[in-house]
């Protein structure tokens, strides 16, 4: 339905009026609203006109017409109430400037800088439910016509039509439609008609004929105004310039006369803005009419006057859209109050903020998620993350932050604030029952460790309470740094998988995170478990790191550990982006900023970090303020295009700073030597020590802007004004400053024993530099207090901040040191030595080692060097070296070792050592007392640390280095280490045959562990004796000791043998039958660990059995090693091993009988039990059954017998779950071989019931195919068939499509005459796990592409 617009505005005023309401019905909200509705619809008819063609010019309205009187509202047909209600075209509900709105409803939280006047009043209490006639805010278009008087136009009047002159006359025109459409029908007063007839004669100075078209005034009506008593004429629209007035060939003086009149148009023109400014209009919407009003007919008088149609429309949408920044008044109470002040929430980087919004709600969803944003300093990197995380807070998630330092003062600092900070969070939000929850899960995580992370994370401590506890004293770790890791990385993983929310942790500031640091978030962004909550942010300048950045690397493996990455570059913005900041910050049209933009870009480069600051500045400046008569900002454009500002961004802070009162900058100096933030107590300290004025400065700089406060943390507002303040101070002072407050703060930290405040001060006094202090008892004096700082910090396990202060001790120690402080010297290098293995430095372990072995007195205060020498030449892959080292160490403590023994000999003195101890009970040993001779301890170390090792260079050394272990503990009492010892003796004697002592001493390993509770040993003493445990209990029970002995060993730093146990889990999983593709899941994690732990022994050991694995899955592109690749002997046996298996599985005799015979020829005596010597005897002895039957060579036939028999052993002596059914297949296969078919018969079926009975799918798989194999041999069809289509079934119940297939296929081929042969045997496999035909060749695929790579 269209309506008149006049009678359209008595409808709709008469619907919008409010009771008692103190503002005029004009200005009520809902009627406000719909006629920007209706303005939107007229100023985008005229815009798309005027961009049309020439064809199209009809569309534009007449010239010559009354608009108002010419333009018609359409409205939505049948309305209902609810209709009326929706305030919003694409926006919220705009309000008038004297009512009120939460900022909520903006959609943006904006800063107090751009924030409008609240009201006393919410969007249902605007309008009453009883209003009348709500059909006239159902506004769905309005226009003004086109069909009056139009005529036909032509092209040739087209440019005349579309001259910038006819387009500002337009905009005039319709600015005064708006006038009497926001007015609610009040026109401008009379005198306003005579004043423009005037200006438009002289202006058009022209025959009336030629000008009649222009604006000619011949109609008169009256309206009678809703807000006024008396009526107005209206009579602005069509102005006729009278023929007596300018005739033809009239006088052109009196033309430029009548020119005078314009200010006097302006003049009335103003006026009338102000009676809608009475009538309660906005100053933004009146503002918008006057700058419409500026281009009076046709010239532009204003600075501020449109240009454009366009910039019309867009300007009354920004009020539609964003009214709380478009459309009302400014606070100017709450602003004048305070200076500029810039929020992260300016609508600049949307696109990136989609992106990363997107990326969370992966997260939530499940997916593995990192997004990472790059860019140089000042781009808006942690704006952007700030605003994504207030996004997160507010849509009920958990946002955690941390952020590095580049003057990094107390150990962990970043790491512990952000997890800190999350504790706090939880607290906050979680009820006690959350809370027993969580406290619950990480203990049973952590265990007794829990204390450990207390220690880093203090505030863990209000979820777990540990006051009871008493915690058993444990015996160091293997590496305390990889503990502490573990132990972080284990603490996210429980938060974020008993999390309903989705915990983000943003890393800000990558770029200067130290290693350790670096190393526990790489290890947390390469989770990607599924039911892990949590997302991670990661931010760093990318111009401030080198392609051997630990982050570049992290960065390049998300793809390979399977986790989708969010990658966002940020660069400076360009001039547009910095019209909409400036727009959005200072509420004003993009428009109406655009000189101030233009120079702001131009100046800063659109540098965001250059652009908060210069605006900042601007208004500190009074160059940028509030003008309370105008009730906007406003700012003085000449003075800002004049003023020079510096290229470099510290350089212009510089000279902000400097601006400020001396005793601010002095404050700010003293703040900057402490890095990016400091704990306000320590200036507090420091203002008492030095007798400065610190902490009122600091506020007003604060007040400024340069400097926060939170958390009782003084923080820079970016690291660029810190280095600005610090680049202030004389290069010359800095070290003595440093100094200075170093010491004064060492002297309250070690008098309230405060280890944040010693920290901080050790490290000031460290980047001062030893070069500053001449007094010899001053600087040994800093070294003691490094020494203890240093103690504090490996305490909390922060090895990296350790070394630093062990360092930085050693450094200011004098030449005499040696002779003048021996103690201080040597336990300062000795902690050194420590860290340096630790952090894996072994070029400064190497250097600090010589000087203490060069000055140390005596051989006890070597020792401790000597092992951590050792264990770096392990550590280092310099093998031989560490034995050497370790053999000399014992040759020093009277226990050196024969170099050489015959097996006969070892054997001997094993079976003597049997005898000896089973004379001994088990709670005799346990009972036994403690090793107290300090030179037996220091051997017993040595010894531990050589079984690691000595096997890989001397193994006939390994069982005369375990019988040592033994003797020293009978005969000097039970070490620490003795548990090692009993360990490898169980192993001996498993690999021996005698697995009854095997069990016992394995358990006696295990037992004397827990009652010792070395971490050290703990991972070396799990992976030995589980290897015994596999032969003499179900390897699928001893699997789950591994799983626990994995997780103790990564808890006490032992990555050596928490990699060893995952590589033997793995195995075991896939020899005793796991379905496959849990197998596959298991052993690419492993992998995905190993190599990033650098482990390469096991690494390569396990990609043997992932390719076999994924062969059997049917995987024909798995990745596999070449022979090139290993060099240890060993690696090379489980190379060609997996190659053997899967040739003889997949039935490619070529290839096995190949790799067999590499195998055995590799395959060498060992002293150790390692459970995959179970798979190498079975598999081994299978193969060998197999080739003989093809060559008929005796000597396969033999060595199969040897496997056999090996196989038997453990079987009778060991564990018949795990042997029995593997005996009985291996006798099978022997009768087999010498053609006892009967016998053989009987041996298949024991074989088979003894597998399923012990749950080893897999074997009895393969014992159904073989007997299927042999009853074909035999002529046996029928039995044959039996045999095959169940060992079909279970491989397909196992996982293996490659055997499905090859079964499947060979009933195809062989037994299609079967008559009672399932019908569907002879189109597709029935249960198979591969339906396509491309699928079914995955075997034959294999085959083709083996032997490719074979040739």
């Amino acid at each position: 339905m269209a309506i008149p617009l006049r009678e359209w505005i008595k409808g709709a005023l008469d619907s919008s009026r409010v009771g008692n309401s103190s503002f005029s019905t004009a200005a009520s909200p809902q009627y406000v609203l719909s006629c920007l509705r209706v303005a939107v619809c007229l100023s985008k008819q005229i815009s798309d006109a005027e961009e049309l063609s020439n064809e199209l010019l009809c569309l534009l309205p007449i010239d010559s017409a009354d608009w108002a009187g010419s333009t018609t509202v359409k409205l939505i047909e049948g309305g209902t109430e609810d209709d009326c209600t929706d305030y919003s075209v694409r926006g919220p509900f705009p309000y008038a400037h004297n009512t009120s709105h939460d900022a909520s409803a903006d959609g943006l939280k904006m800063g107090t800088s751009g924030s409008r006047k609240d009201s006393p009043n919410d969007t249902n209490q605007i309008v009453p439910a009883s209003l009348q006639n709500q059909r006239f805010h159902n506004v769905e278009s309005a226009e003004i016509s086109t069909d009056h008087n139009s005529g036909n136009k032509t092209s040739e009047n087209f440019d005349d039509h579309l001259s910038s002159e006819m387009k500002l006359q337009r905009i005039f025109s319709l600015g005064l439609v708006f006038y009497e459409l926001f007015s609610g029908g009040t026109t401008p007063p009379p005198q306003l008609t005579v004043a423009l007839s005037k200006y438009i004669a002289a202006r058009y100075a022209r025959p009336t004929e030629q000008t009649g078209n222009l604006c000619s005034l011949t109609s008169h009506e009256t309206i009678a105004s809703p807000e006024a008593s008396e009526e107005v004429n209206i009579s602005l629209l069509k102005i006729d310039v009278a023929e007596e007035d300018v005739d033809q060939g009239g006088d052109r003086n009196q033309a430029i006369k009548a020119r005078e009149n314009l200010p006097e148009c302006q003049a009335l023109l103003s006026s009338s803005i102000e009676v809608l400014k009475r009538l309660g209009l906005s100053y933004p919407l009146c503002d918008l009419i006057q700058n419409m009003f500026d281009c009076i007919n046709g010239e532009s008088s204003g600075d501020e006057s449109y240009t454009k149609m366009s910039d019309v429309t867009l300007d009354l949408q920004l009020m539609i859209d964003k009214p709380m920044k478009f459309l009302h008044d400014l606070d100017l109470v709450h602003l004048s109050s305070r200076a500029l002040q810039l929020t992260d929430n300016l609508s600049i980087r949307d696109e990136e903020f989609a992106s990363l919004q997107c990326a969370y709600e992966r997260a939530i969803a499940g997916s593995p998620e990192v997004a990472i944003i790059s860019g140089r300093s000042g781009t808006g990197k942690s704006s952007l993350a700030v605003r994504l995380g207030e996004f997160i807070i507010a849509s009920g998630g958990v946002f955690v932050s941390v952020k590095f330092q580049q003057m990094r003062g107390n150990p962990f600092s970043a790491l512990m604030s952000a997890f800190n900070e999350y504790c706090n969070v939880f607290m906050a939000v979680k009820d006690s029952v959350w809370v027993k929850l969580l406290s619950s899960k990480l203990k049973d995580a952590l265990g007794r460790d829990v204390h450990h992370l207390i220690k880093i994370i203090p505030r863990l401590s209000d979820i777990i309470d540990c006051g009871t506890t008493r915690f058993p004293p444990e015996h160091g770790c293997v590496n305390e740094l990889k503990k502490i890791q573990h132990l972080l990385v284990r603490f996210v993983e429980v938060i974020s998988s008993c999390s309903k929310e989705t915990v983000t942790l943003c890393v800000d500031d990558i770029q200067w995170a130290d290693s350790f640091s670096m190393s526990v978030l790489e290890q947390i962004m390469m989770m990607h478990e599924k039911d892990k909550r949590l997302f991670i942010i990661g931010c760093y300048r990318d111009d401030e790191i080198q392609d051997c950045h630990p982050i570049k690397t992290v960065i390049g493996n998300f793809n390979e550990y399977g986790i989708r990455l969010t990658m966002i570059k940020l660069d400076c913005i360009d001039k547009t982006t910095v019209n909409k900041m400036i727009s959005d910050l200072l509420c004003l049209s993009p428009r109406v900023v655009n000189s101030l933009s233009d120079i702001v870009y131009h100046k800063t480069k659109g540098n965001l970090l250059f652009i908060s600051q210069l605006l900042i500045s601007l208004n500190r400046d009074g160059l940028l303020n509030l003008s309370l008569s105008r009730r906007r900002w406003v700012w003085d454009q000449e003075q800002i295009q004049s003023r020079k500002l510096p290229d470099d961004v510290a350089m212009f802070f510089s000279i902000c700073i400097s601006r400020l009162p001396s005793e601010v900058q002095i404050a700010l100096e003293v703040l900057s030597c402490f890095g990016a933030s400091v704990a306000c107590e320590f200036i507090v300290i420091l203002e008492s020590k030095l007798k400065l004025k610190l902490v009122n400065p600091l506020d007003l700089a604060m007040s400024e802007g340069f400097i926060c406060r939170r958390d009782e943390i003084y923080e820079f507002s970016h690291d660029r004004i810190q280095e600005a303040a610090y680049g202030m101070i004389q290069k010359d002072l800095r070290c003595h400053l440093h100094l200075h407050y170093g010491l004064r703060l060492v002297e309250v930290s070690l008098e309230r024993e405060n280890d944040a405040m010693l920290f901080t001060a050790v490290g000031q006094i460290n980047l001062a530099g030893p070069s500053v202090v001449t007094d010899t008892m001053q600087a040994a004096a800093i070294a003691e207090h490094n020494l203890t700082a240093g103690k504090k910090a490996i305490a909390l396990s922060d090895f990296s901040s350790a070394a630093g202060f062990f360092d930085s001790g050693v450094s200011f120690l004098t030449d005499n040191h040696w002779n003048s402080h021996y103690k201080l010297s040597l336990e300062l290098f000795e902690c050194a030595v420590k860290c340096s293995l630790v952090l894996g430095d072994h070029v400064r372990l190497t250097e600090l080692s010589l000087q203490l072995f060069k000055h140390a007195r005596c051989l006890e205060d070597r020792f401790d060097t000597l092992l951590l020498v050792m264990s770096s030449l392990a550590y280092a892959s310099k093998i031989s070296q560490s034995v050497r080292a370790g053999l000399s160490i014992l040759a020093k403590l009277g226990h050196k070792l024969p170099a050489a023994s015959t097996r006969d000999d070892i054997i001997f003195r094993i079976k003597q050592t049997q005898t000896h101890l089973s004379a001994i009970s088990d709670m005799d040993l346990i009972q036994r007392p403690k090793m107290t001779d300090a030179k037996h301890e220091l051997a017993m170390k040595c010894l531990s640390k050589l079984q690691l090792t000595i096997f890989l260079v001397s193994p006939d050394l390994l069982p005369i280095v375990t019988l040592k272990m033994i003797d020293l503990t009978i005969e000097h009492g039970m070490s620490p280490m003795s548990p090692v010892g009993f360990a490898y003796f169980a192993s001996l004697l498993g690999k021996l045959g005698e697995l009854k002592d095997a069990l016992r001493f394995a358990k006696l390993a295990k037992t004397l562990l827990d009652a010792i509770g070395s971490n050290e040993i703990l991972g070396d003493v799990i992976f030995t004796t589980s290897s015994v445990l596999s032969y003499c209990e179900p390897m699928q029970s001893v699997n789950e000791y591994r799983s626990q002995g994995h997780d103790a060993a990564l808890a006490a730093g032992d990555v050596y043998s928490a990699c060893m146990l995952r590589l033997t889990y793995c195995a075991t999983m896939f020899f005793t039958g796991s379905n496959l593709l849990s197998v596959k899941v298991a052993s690419t994690n492993a992998l995905l660990y190993m190599k990033r732990q650098n482990h390469l022994t096991s690494y390569y050991t396990l990609l043997s059995l992932n390719h076999s694995t994924l062969v059997l899955l049917g995987e024909t592109d798995a990745e596999t090693l070449s022979e090139g690749q290993l060099t240890n002997p060993r690696q090379l046996m489980t190379l060609y091993y997996h190659k053997m298996f899967i040739s003889f599985v997949l039935n490619i005799y070529d290839d096995m009988r190949q790799y067999a015979e590499r195998f055995f020829e590799v395959r060498k005596a060992s002293w150790l039990l390692i459970s995959a010597y179970a798979g190498h005897e079975f598999f081994g002895g299978l193969v060998s059954f197999r080739i003989y039957r093809e060559t008929g060579d005796s000597s396969w036939l033999e060595r199969g017998k040897q496997c056999k028999s090996t196989i038997q052993l453990w079987s009778e002596q060991g564990s018949l779950w795990n042997f029995e059914h593997k005996h009985f297949l291996m006798k099978a296969e022997e009768h087999y071989c010498e053609k006892d078919f009967s016998s053989a018969e009987a041996a298949y079926n024991n074989a088979l019931v003894s597998a399923r009975t012990h749950k080893y799918i897999n074997d009895e798989a393969l014992a159904h195919e073989l007997a299927g194999y042999f009853y074909l041999r035999v002529s046996k069809k029928t039995e044959a068939i039996e045999h095959l289509i169940c060992a079909h079934e279970k491989y397909t119940k196992w996982g293996a499509s490659s055997k499905v297939n090859m079964i499947f296929r060979l009933v195809q081929e062989n037994f299609s005459d079967v008559p009672h042969l399932n019908s569907s045997w002879t189109r597709t496999p029935p249960n198979s796990l591969v339906t396509s035909a491309t699928d079914a060749q995955s075997c034959h695929d294999y085959q083709d592409s083996h032997k490719r790579r074979a040739q």
